[in-house]
């Protein structure tokens, strides 16, 4: 990522991290105060410079500490110093978490003042700390699922509109939803264009415009990953806000399956290729009044074949954001 300090903290691992007594330490890539690190058991670290006129309380966690005002004997170069930091300490040498924590945390740096209070960095953090919760629970949705609709983010005409626009609550009908109109992603490995759909899916409310996305998706042994997909969207998106939410709905959504974000690929050129949008309006479903009332959980497989998919470019959604800023 543009943005992150993980290509800093692999290049200091192959420095001598604890020389005379003094930690190697590089400048985070947007900031001429804070500096990034490697402790002598190979965790990152961040070197947080603050005010501390608002002291903060430690924070001493499985994963993470956060020890504030602290004496600290760094090496930038060939340059011995002595000066007071906040450290941020993550504790693991999983790769894929330092990745992430380096990722994140330096997104977060960029949207506190250059010198922040030490209760500002407190606050932030308690934001990375939620997110690190998040790897213990179940994942939300597939491998597959997640990795579908980053393609149709990566896809989009404003990637930054699709990603203010994702959900991933189990109680959300819809993977994109900006308030006016929806967008649900289905992905398939099989040869047809057969995905199964809940009765409310295809009946959306009064006055919202409803498309479907369809791909089909083969796991390979080259192609692009999760990670690939998200850092070929932050690429294009400059708002540092939503590198945060790209990254947030990303470890929320996979949860404990993190380790798979970079392991497991799928056929780029496949998908993209195959990547069809449909009007709800014309694909076939069954009506909610066709229900009875003592019913509910209705699903059902549909067959998407043989229906007319849009044609990208002949269509006029001036009064509808998502559908025009996905580029349909």
């Amino acid at each position: 990522m543009e943005t992150s300090g993980y290509k800093k903290f692999l290049d200091l691992q192959h420095k001598n991290r604890n020389a005379e007594g003094y930690i190697s330490v590089d400048t985070v890539p947007f900031s001429d105060y804070h500096k990034i690190g490697v402790s002598e058991e190979g965790f990152p670290l961040f070197f947080v410079k603050c005010d501390n006129s608002q002291p903060s309380i430690d924070i001493n966690l499985e994963l993470i500490s956060v020890l504030f005002s602290q004496e600290c004997r760094i090496k930038e170069g060939n340059i011995n110093s002595n000066e007071v930091y906040t450290i941020v300490l993550l504790k693991t040498l999983n790769r894929d978490l330092q990745q992430y924590f380096t990722d994140v945390f330096s997104i977060i740096l960029q949207q506190l003042p250059s010198i922040p209070t030490e209760r500002e960095l407190h606050r932030e953090i308690r934001k990375v700390i939620d997110l690190f919760s998040s790897i213990t629970k179940p994942p939300v949705k597939s491998i597959q699922g997640l990795w579908s609709e980053l393609l149709v983010i990566n896809s989009a005409k404003n990637p930054e509109y699709l990603i203010a626009s994702w959900h991933i609550s189990p109680n959300d009908k819809y993977d994109f939803n900006d308030g006016q109109d929806k967008l649900e992603v289905k992905s398939t490995t099989k040869q047809y264009r057969i995905h199964r759909f809940s009765i409310e899916q295809l009946n959306p409310n009064m006055g919202s415009g409803l498309m479907i996305a369809s791909v089909f998706v083969i796991e390979t042994g080259v192609g692009k990953s999760i990670l690939n997909l998200r850092d070929e969207i932050v690429s294009k998106v400059k708002n540092i806000d939503q590198h945060l939410r790209l990254n947030e709905i990303i470890y929320k959504t996979i949860g404990s399956d993190f380790e798979k974000l970079g392991d497991i690929f799928f056929d780029y050129q496949l998908a993209k290729d195959s990547l069809c949008f449909y009007n709800s309006e014309v694909i076939p479903k069954i009506l909610n009044q066709n229900i009875p009332s003592q019913i509910s959980n209705v699903s059902f497989d549909c067959d998407l074949t043989n229906v007319s998919p849009l044609l990208l470019g002949e269509n006029n959604f001036s009064e509808n954001p998502l559908f025009l800023n996905l580029g349909l």
